[in-house]
């Protein structure tokens, strides 16, 4: 009985389609005097086997039916074998049974038949409610699905050909009939098939099957099952399991009943569950409810008191009643005049608004909360109001409690407090105040007041017999790590509800609880790896996972819309190539049911580290704007900081003031604060509960706090972070470079050495669990070295030597970077200096020989021709065409040294031959998409200017092997970037401008991509490394006045989103000193211009936010080189106040404009 309810249930959803075989004409009605029957498929062999052989021929041993109506065709012709198989089905002699007529009363999706007979179109055609399109060739599927169809397959009667009934005919029927074969397979991947009169044994059919299995595997194709009057053979019937088909013997089920008796109770119980299922999946009809957006309040509570009382009782709304739900909901918008009714009429329907909304599974908005506590507020104190009576009074602490958890979702909590004040214990029955007592126990968790929760969860005392609620508790439990409680309370209460449901296997209620205990316990159960997971033994029209990916499907589903970019900025302004999609901002309603679902079903998007996050991002880039802190307990609770943007981007941020950040900031570090207590180091790396969840994101969250929070909040997040990384627990909190980051961005030079000490109390560690790194890495060179306390100096020194000599690895090195860093930013006396040095000389790897020429350069003088030999080896190694060596594409050793270097001394067509050779191999995996290989290159061309420029400083010429080198390199480089003008102007600068037409070059500016501007502004960041003079080389002082005037204009006449490269390139020309004079008020205008352009707007997507934010530093920084040239300008004086104020993020504010140097 349970396969014809799941037959009952595909039929009531729609996708239940039907397949009728020969075997199901016998149920046809004689209409004439004959003597005629319908033949099987054996009998019908029968007669293909004596047209060939005769009643003498070799024996009816034959095993394909098939080919003995290819041999009736080859030995007396295509027509006799037609006329063999009209006289076998005597169509005109029977009419469709009532039988054929109650199955054509089913509401089949489409129904498929191999007959000839026409018994199925003449059995719908005495069908009132339905109507039946009938294809009996392909043609006829054209515009055919707009009501059911009888799909003729193997041709009809009277007169379509071919009957398909040989070999050959099937054989071909793939590619004749090519769209019925396509329509069939969909309908098998779309719909549950039933048969009957169907042997299965059709050569076709089980090719489609298999082509179903092969495409989807067999746990993911849709059901078939096949309808036997009698008992089936279990040789068979393990067959046909193989294949997938599920049998329904009729014999099993009604042995005592004929065939036909049989059918018929089959149709019955199947209409009769159909028509069941119905009723019960309708639960109201809309055209019943005269509700419309005008309808007075009384009605509309009395329509809402009858949905209420009527609901069939499932714990979450099944998502096949969103649409009417929605349409009720839409019409209870209408609250015009609510104040102006009775206080009586007002609670009434406030009462059941919050009872439906329940049902709903929908939060009450805030305006709504708002506006029902203001009802009740100002009818605080009237006498009238206790005359009411007890009922009334019920209501409105009904109604306190929905706005209470109203409230606990929107994070009020002063409101909370205020309306729990208002709620009375002694009006409350059981289940409200179970209610009362999980909103305080969710409240809790949401503001992480752990040992609250943990006392009250452990107090929760619950009735035996409490089926509900002991999941919330579960839930709840599982959050803080308590997982053994919860299973345990898991487990009793299963076995509770499967004793009910043994009573009432179809209770809504008790189904749907069922559903979402063993849904939890096996999410539970999942995380502890080798518990044994549960399953539903009583079979429900809702499935919790069904309700759940329909929501993440409707949700992500509206999530698609157009790509806006094709690389993604980080917060921190660093980049990956990744796409960010837009959508719109429609469907915040389904959003909220989706958290509501989830609570109400105790399903957190985590448990350990099993996780349901299809529908996360989704559900908080809707919900962020107006819940931003029940999405945060989604983010920590997921433990997924790749939607942290949607609440914490540039985008988010920019609309806050510095001090609306500052104290963000400050309940975060107190949630931080508590995170620390609550984490058990021992979870590092699996989390097990929220705390650990949470101190996985919090550290990025924090971080991006740093660039727009006050001094005084970053000290707080700095001592915080201090007692982190000095405690146990340091592994546990994932991110903490960010944080490290973020402090040292908005540190000044002045605050760092105010904090060298604090600095240096940091552990000397590398630890890649949890991102940790010793933070001097990120402190800033200083003009003059620092001068340490002697006690402090001697400690700290003692402690790296002591870390140097006795740790290893990863520690050891860090320790060593420590002292490298050191020795850069405090005076190290000789003797430390000189066990650095010899710390260094012990290990002769390029980055050592690097440190060591920095440290000295007079003692390491050496150092520089071998750093420059090494990094050619390192540079042959990095031109293997056969592997990638990731841990090369690093030549920033030389270029940092490169202007020291005594060209006279270099050997520079042999550096150029490497450097070509780099080039040429790496292109290749540039094709390939390796983005190191792009920086190979690109370093290799920093080197080769490098050289070019220091020849030139030095007066000495390129000989004409040297040019053809050089001419070497380009013509590689060319490849790449597809003949750049970067290379040509450089070529006429400095080797040869005979061929070089300067209209040309002036034209091609304008046309010349990112990637070009990209590569001329690397050109000039060496010019200006290497204090190089445009004044030196006329052509090009031509040329950089050119590129001036055009990037200039360029930003000037297209979008912001289309000018970084132009931008970055007007400012790298400033750098090197360009005349201003000519372009001083056109650079100006641009200025004003992107003063206002470079606002980020709330409605810009993160990556907009932040390429805004990358145009508006640069802009700032070529106000300040105008401010320091002495250029008086509102414009200029502008900006300055923007590097000036306080709600700016922290990298406008660092280009400080009264202090001389590079920021």
């Amino acid at each position: 009985m349970n396969y014809i309810r799941e037959i009952a249930e595909a039929l009531s959803e729609n996708h239940a389609a039907l397949m009728v075989g020969a075997g199901f004409s016998k149920n046809a009605e004689k209409v004439s005097i004959t003597d005629k029957k319908f033949l099987n498929w054996n009998e019908l062999s029968d007669l293909f086997y004596e047209t060939v052989y005769g009643k003498e021929g070799p024996g009816k041993q034959y095993n394909s039916s098939l080919r003995l109506a290819q041999e009736v065709e080859i030995t007396v012709g295509r027509p006799k074998l037609e006329k063999i198989i009209k006289d076998a089905v005597p169509d005109l002699e029977y009419a469709p049974s009532e039988v054929y007529v109650k199955l054509m009363e089913m509401p089949w999706k489409d129904v498929f038949t191999t007959n000839y007979d026409t018994l199925l179109e003449r059995a719908a055609d005495k069908v009132t409610n339905r109507r039946y399109n009938v294809v009996i060739c392909q043609e006829d599927l054209v515009n055919s699905n707009n009501a059911p169809r009888i799909l003729k397959l193997h041709g009809s009667f009277p007169s379509y050909r071919p009957f398909i009934i040989t070999e050959e005919d099937y054989r071909t029927y793939p590619v004749k009939f090519a769209a019925m074969v396509n329509t069939v397979q969909q309908a098998l991947l779309e719909n549950v098939f039933c048969m009957l009169g169907f042997s299965c044994e059709d050569p076709n059919f089980i090719k489609w099957i298999g082509w179903i299995h092969d495409n989807l595997g067999k746990s993911s194709s849709q059901k078939i099952y096949m309808v036997s009057v009698t008992h089936i053979a279990e040789a068979k019937r393990k067959l046909l399991f193989e294949r997938n088909i599920i049998v329904i013997d009729l014999q099993e089920l009604w042995p005592d009943k004929n065939i036909g008796d049989r059918l018929n109770s089959f149709l019955e119980e199947l209409k009769l569950r159909v028509e069941e299922k119905r009723r019960k999946d309708n639960w109201f009809d809309l055209r019943q409810l005269h509700l419309q957006y005008d309808t007075d309040f009384v009605k509309k509570t009395e329509i809402m008191k009858k949905l209420n009382e009527s609901y069939p009782g499932w714990i979450f709304l099944p998502w096949k009643m969103k649409n009417k739900v929605s349409y009720v909901l839409n019409e209870l918008d209408n609250m015009n005049e609510f104040e102006h009714i009775s206080f009586t009429d007002q609670v009434n329907y406030m009462y059941e608004y919050v009872k439906f909304m329940d049902i709903a599974g929908r939060p009450i908005l805030s305006q709504v909360v708002d506006q029902f506590l203001n009802v009740l507020e100002k009818k605080e104190g009237d006498e009238l109001v206790d005359s009411f009576g007890t009922e009334l009074e019920y209501k409105e602490q009904v109604i306190y409690l929905h706005l209470l958890r109203s409230y606990r979702e929107l994070a009020e909590w002063e409101k909370y407090e205020a309306c729990h004040e208002k709620i009375k214990d002694a009006y409350l029955d059981y289940d409200n105040k179970q209610f009362l007592y999980a909103c305080d126990c969710r409240k809790q968790l949401f503001r992480f007041q752990a040992e609250k929760l943990a006392g009250m969860l452990d107090s929760w005392n619950l009735v035996n017999g409490d089926m509900y609620w002991p999941l919330v508790k579960a839930n709840m439990y599982a959050l803080i790590g308590e997982i053994s409680k919860a299973d345990a309370i898991l487990s009793d209460v299963l076995t509770l509800v499967r004793k009910q449901l043994v009573k009432a296997s179809g209770n809504e209620y008790l189904s749907s609880i069922e559903e979402s205990i063993v849904s939890l316990i096996n999410f539970i159960r999942q995380g502890n790896i080798v518990d044994e997971t549960e399953e539903c033994i009583h079979e429900s029209d809702v499935s919790w996972w069904n309700e759940n990916d329909k929501y993440c499907l409707y949700l992500n589903t509206e999530e698609k819309g157009n790509k806006s970019f094709e690389t993604k900025d980080n917060f921190d302004l660093s980049s990956t190539y990744t796409m960010h999609m837009g959508r719109d901002n429609s469907n915040v309603f389904y959003a909220l049911e989706y958290l509501r679902f989830l609570e109400q079903t105790g399903h957190p998007f985590r448990l350990q580290n099993v996780t349901n996050t299809k529908g996360l991002h989704s559900t908080v880039k809707l919900l962020a704007p107006y819940y931003p802190h029940w999405c945060l307990m989604q983010i920590l609770i997921a433990q997924d900081n790749k939607h942290i943007d949607l609440m914490f981007g540039r985008v988010k941020l920019y609309e806050l003031s510095q001090k609306e950040v500052d104290d963000i900031a400050k309940e975060y570090l107190r949630i931080f604060q508590i995170v620390m207590k609550n984490v058990k180091p021992e979870n590092f790396f699996f989390a097990k509960s929220i705390y650990e969840q949470s101190a996985v994101v919090l550290p990025d969250i924090i971080a991006r706090l740093c660039y727009k929070c006050s001094i005084n909040i970053l000290d707080e997040i700095f001592d915080s972070i201090l007692d982190l990384c000095l405690s146990n627990v340091r592994t546990n909190f994932k991110g903490i470079r960010k944080i490290f980051k973020g402090l040292f961005e908005a540190f000044s030079l002045q605050d760092q050495e105010n904090r060298i000490e604090k600095i240096l109390q940091f552990p000397v560690d590398v630890d890649r669990m949890s991102d940790y790194c010793d933070p001097i890495v990120f402190i800033s060179k200083p003009r003059e070295k620092y001068v340490l306390d002697i006690e402090i100096y001697n400690r700290i020194l003692f402690q790296i030597k002591q870390t140097i000599k006795e740790a290893e690895n990863e520690k050891r090195q860090a320790a060593v970077n420590r002292l490298v860093i050191l020795a850069q930013v405090i005076i190290l006396n000789e003797e430390d200096l000189r066990y650095l040095c010899k710390v260094l000389e012990k290990e002769e790897t390029l980055e050592n020989k690097s440190i060591l020429y920095v440290l000295d350069k007079q003692k390491y003088e050496k150092n520089k021709k071998e750093i420059f030999e090494d990094t050619l080896k390192r540079m042959k190694s990095d031109s293997n065409t056969q592997m990638f060596s990731a841990g090369g594409n690093n030549y920033r050793d030389l270029i940092g040294i490169l202007n020291d270097i005594d060209i006279s001394k270099i050997n520079l067509e042999e550096a150029l031959e490497v450097l070509t050779n780099l080039v040429k191999t790496n292109q290749s995996w540039v094709e390939r998409n390796q983005p190191n290989a792009s920086e190979r290159i690109r370093q290799s061309f920093l080197i080769v200017m490098g050289l070019i420029i220091l020849r030139e400083s030095k007066n000495i010429d390129l000989s004409e092997t040297e040019k053809e080198k050089v001419y070497a390199y380009f013509e590689a480089l060319s490849e790449l970037y597809k003949n750049s003008i970067a290379i040509d102007m450089i070529e006429a600068c400095f080797v040869d401008d005979s061929k070089f037409y300067f209209e040309d070059f002036q034209n091609k500016i304008w046309l010349s991509n990112e990637q070009e501007l990209g590569l001329i502004k690397d050109f000039y960041d060496v010019l200006y490394i290497n204090d190089f003079k445009l004044q030196n080389n006329d052509m090009l002082l031509k040329c950089s006045n050119m590129l001036f005037r055009i990037s200039i204009y360029r930003v000037i006449s297209s979008e912001i989103l289309h000018n970084m490269a132009a931008l970055k390139l007007c400012y790298a020309i400033i750098k090197n000193e360009i005349v201003l004079k000519t372009e001083i008020q056109t650079l100006l205008v641009c200025l004003l211009k992107l003063q206002d352009e470079t606002v980020i707007k709330q409605t810009d997507s993160e990556q907009e936010a932040l390429y805004k934010l990358r145009c508006r530093i640069i802009s700032c920084k070529i106000a300040k080189e105008l401010y320091v040239r002495g250029i008086k300008s509102d414009i200029v004086d502008g900006w300055k106040r923007i590097s000036e104020n306080k709600n700016e993020f922290i990298e406008i504010r660092n280009v400080v404009f009264d202090t001389t140097g590079d920021e």
